[in-house]
């Protein structure tokens, strides 16, 4: 049976799995799915038509599954889903989506710290990062092993690539390229996240190859279809060239530019 503490409210049709851990004064609704070696710490709320996975762990007064902060919310069923591995800090808040039959989605492995918050209808890989009240809003993507610092902002509908490093107290409004570090209010593109690649086990010579892609397409002066035509004849396409490359091309909102001051779309 799970191990509940007396003070926990727990609504009768919520879906617990055997082996979760509930502490003093949590709630947790009547449409929750909660998987496997799940832990809730204390003092935390979880709503909504909202599933987490297995080996979870929310900390007090995170709140998961709440309606969207979206003034064409109108009811219906939203939803919020949670892989497995994720932790819950101190106050972080995860939303249901806005439409109805829409969710927000959070992959596995991920760390949201204090105060972060994911909005409606995000898509989350997994081993994200985000640290002390870094924000997504609605629709935002970020891709697998991403890392918001503290206080960075996304703009609703971006993209954050895989691998990115976005440095504290930054905001962008357009989308970030993978494998790299941005800064800035619609700031800049600094260079390569070196370390964050050979974390995940990108080859020396692979990042060799994403240090002369940064130089062609962040600092050559070329305009995008230019730059993306030198990639494609000089460089190795490896997959990170070729990931680089579909991110582009799949934008809807423009890349976060570099350095160079005369870099053109």
């Amino acid at each position: 049976m799970p191990k509940i503490h007396s003070t926990a409210v727990i609504d009768p049709k919520a879906v617990i799995a055997d082996d979760v851990e509930i502490g003093p004064l949590c709630y947790v609704g009547p449409n929750v799915k909660i998987g496997n070696g799940s832990r809730l710490l204390s003092q935390c709320n979880i709503d909504g038509y909202t599933t987490l996975g297995e080996n979870n762990t929310v900390h007090p007064f995170a709140a998961l599954g709440q309606n969207a902060q979206d003034l064409s919310y109108a009811g219906g069923e939203t939803f919020l889903e949670i892989g497995n591995g994720n932790t819950f800090r101190e106050g972080a808040t995860v939303h249901c989506g806005t439409k109805p039959g829409t969710k927000t989605v959070i992959g596995d492995n991920c760390y949201f710290m204090n105060h972060s918050h994911v909005a409606h209808n995000c898509i989350v890989g997994s081993g994200v990062i985000m640290v002390n009240s870094a924000c997504a809003a609605g629709y935002v993507r970020i891709g697998d092993r991403a890392i918001l610092s503290a206080y960075s902002a996304i703009h609703q509908f971006c993209r954050v690539g895989r691998l990115v490093m976005v440095s504290a107290c930054s905001v962008f409004s357009q989308d970030i390229a993978p494998f790299v570090i941005a800064e800035g209010r619609n700031g800049t593109i600094k260079g390569i996240n070196v370390i964050g690649c050979k974390r995940a086990g990108i080859s020396v010579e692979n990042i060799k190859v994403l240090r002369e892609l940064f130089k062609i397409y962040f600092l050559s002066g070329l305009n995008a279809t230019n730059a993306v035509e030198k990639i494609r004849k000089e460089l190795p396409q490896t997959p990170e060239v070729l990931e680089f490359i579909d991110f582009l091309n799949t934008s809807e909102r423009g890349i976060s530019q570099g350095r160079n001051p005369e870099r053109r779309a």
